[in-house]
């Protein structure tokens, strides 16, 4: 936000002590709040004083806008006399409910209503989510504003070959990939990237980057039984400093989701310059634009044909990366830093979207 610095000032209220500096590198003008140490050194504690006990300190603050970031905010934060914004991310747990456990999804849906409902304004990540804020919850859709998510300019920047080369001989990647990144679960559903790799030339193989979870045993074993386990590449906990390279090196990334709250690398992928095919059915066009290739989520062969065509048609791969680039330019931090400061200004002023 250094453009709108001047004019507002941050308290960022954190359950956990902070280390010096962490949050001063991003913003000069943040004021940290934490509670008492022995609250901060107890996990439980700790989640107790972020869900009941922060109001307080946010009225002593004397602040104008407290913005909730993920989902909820503090009960009992009306008592705190200032003016509310919660961003909602994703309904997953209502969409997809066998994504989560019982008791996970019962919390995420009092927390999700209770401050879609007590605060002053909300901010969806895309119009999917908003929609289904106003479809699940029946809010007023004039309540809700739609800020997508930003990325970092880091997969913008131009990156030497020699970097690529490092990267791959750390990874042991191959010299033709298809990429997805992301948590390797079953809402993500890399089993049809597998399969479509059973219709495609043997020379392209995919990588996998993202969390392990129970789902990637099954992908592993899918891949033994179509006989392409050398095709297929898994790395878990990749060190950030590494994605951009791997983003630059694919042929392709692809994201068959059944369904996204956004869809952050998409854009990440489009920035840096490599064709995106994603699922319909989500807020997955809205990350990848218009110039983007769109499948149903299980239709491998058509993934097969989208990627046969970027791979051979280098007129319509050129115009994917360079206008992928160009949608991708939405997604900076200035960009979308001004929208939501135009929220703000609308919440002081008592105006909804």
């Amino acid at each position: 936000m250094d453009m709108y610095e001047k004019n507002i000032e941050s308290v960022l209220f954190v359950p956990g002590q902070v280390k010096s500096g962490i949050y001063h590198d991003i913003n000069k003008n943040i004021k940290i709040v934490t509670p008492d140490k022995w609250i901060s050194r107890n996990s439980l504690l700790r989640e107790i004083w972020r869900c009941f006990f922060s109001w307080h300190s946010v009225r002593c603050e004397n602040i104008d806008i407290y913005h909730g970031l993920s989902n909820e905010l503090p009960f009992l934060i009306n008592h705190s006399k200032c003016k509310t914004i919660v961003t909602i991310h994703d309904l997953i747990f209502i969409r997809h409910p066998e994504t989560y456990s019982w008791l996970s999804r019962m919390i995420l849906n009092v927390k999700t209503y209770y401050a879609c409902n007590i605060s002053d304004h909300i901010i969806a990540v895309s119009d999917t989510t908003k929609r289904d804020i106003i479809n699940f919850y029946g809010i007023d859709e004039k309540k809700i504003s739609v800020v997508y998510q930003s990325i970092s300019d880091v997969f913008r920047k131009s990156i030497q070959e020699s970097e690529i080369t490092r990267c791959r001989k750390k990874f042991n990647l191959p010299e033709k990939y298809i990429l997805c990144v992301g948590t390797i679960q079953t809402r993500k559903n890399q089993k049809t990237i597998v399969k479509a790799l059973t219709f495609i030339p043997k020379k392209i193989h995919v990588v996998l980057v993202g969390k392990r979870t129970e789902y990637q045993n099954e992908i592993v074993s899918m891949a033994k039984s179509y006989r392409i386990s050398n095709r297929l590449h898994i790395i878990n906990d990749l060190p950030n400093e590494y994605l951009p390279a791997i983003y630059r090196a694919a042929i392709v990334f692809v994201l068959p989701s059944i369904f996204e709250g956004f869809g952050i690398p998409v854009t990440e992928a489009l920035a840096s310059g490599t064709p995106v095919i994603a699922a319909k059915g989500s807020c997955l066009e809205e990350a990848g634009g218009p110039n983007s290739i769109y499948i149903e989520p299980n239709d491998a062969k058509g993934m097969a044909d989208a990627i046969h065509q970027i791979c051979n048609d280098k007129i319509k791969r050129d115009t994917m990366v360079r206008k992928g680039k160009q949608y991708s330019m939405r997604f900076t931090d200035k960009t979308l830093a001004g929208e939501l400061c135009r929220v703000y200004n609308n919440i002081i002023n008592h105006k909804h979207q």
